[in-house]
């Protein structure tokens, strides 16, 4: 946008609020927990996995529209008990038999784009040696199994029977990043907002979307509650009040929340 000298939101309206809807591109274990916690408490109807109230996974709704050409989350919109129509979504992907991931998948991203010309898209990334320690922690490493073998990332396969390097994971990391930034190039009418997890992360997200970087946590999924608090604090037990029980982006088993035991491995 500033190459073609286009106004950014936060530019023309200090504090304004981003446009909606706000989905999430980032990829699990790169705060996607935390990032929906943060514009719940902006007041805003977030859904994370599932629709909320509903054992519907986000992605399985969004292959399914992108099959059928229809808007993405049709069907999957609003929150089953409030009927508040959901104008945030993290954690859009599914790691099962039908595997979809937008950002990953061809003509995922250009059909996000045909029903939402004017959405905000937000990356959220992090140092790629912590992801890659993070996600081979959580359910021992049961996601990156499931990408391996069901979904076949990443593109570049290991000889059959071998287990895919670190090195081949964070490539594949670093190269879902680049390709979510070019296509936010090609489509500047979107409105692409990237952030690296760090300590500035909660003043960031506050510059860009206006609410406060209080709301911004680090928050752990728990077999019943979320775990959240500043990064500089403890994390807090807090009610899951989105209803999600399967508050997790790489439907596996919530059996151990290995994270809690580092500040920085956020969902």
């Amino acid at each position: 946008k500033k190459t073609l000298d286009i106004p950014l939101p936060w530019e023309t309206t200090p504090r304004s609020n981003l446009p909606l809807p706000i989905i999430s591109l980032s990829l699990p274990k790169s705060a996607t927990t935390t990032t929906r916690m943060y514009f719940s408490c902006g007041n805003l109807t977030t859904a994370h996995t599932n629709r909320p109230f509903a054992t519907t996974r986000i992605g399985d709704c969004m292959r399914e529209n992108f099959l059928n050409g229809t808007s993405p989350f049709h069907g999957c919109e609003t929150n089953v008990r409030t009927k508040e129509v959901v104008n945030v979504w993290t954690d859009i992907g599914i790691p099962d038999d039908n595997c979809f991931y937008s950002s990953l998948h061809d003509g995922g991203l250009e059909h996000i784009a045909k029903f939402y010309p004017n959405a905000t898209l937000l990356l959220v990334v992090r140092d790629s040696e912590s992801w890659i320690a993070s996600i081979k922690k959580w359910a021992e490493g049961r996601l990156l199994r499931k990408w391996r073998d069901t979904c076949g990332f990443p593109l570049e396969k290991p000889v059959e029977g071998d287990e895919v390097s670190d090195r081949g994971w964070i490539d594949f990391y670093a190269a879902h990043t680049e390709k979510v930034r070019q296509f936010a190039k090609k489509y500047p009418q979107m409105t692409y907002v990237e952030v690296e997890l760090g300590d500035a992360t909660a003043n960031m997200m506050e510059f860009y979307s206006g609410i406060p970087h209080t709301c911004f946590g680090d928050c752990h999924p728990g077999k019943r509650q979320l775990r959240c608090g500043l990064h500089s604090e403890k994390p807090k037990d807090i009610d899951n009040n989105d209803g999600d029980e399967n508050d997790e982006d790489e439907s596996v088993s919530r059996d151990d929340d290995n994270d809690d035991d580092d500040n920085n491995d956020d969902e």
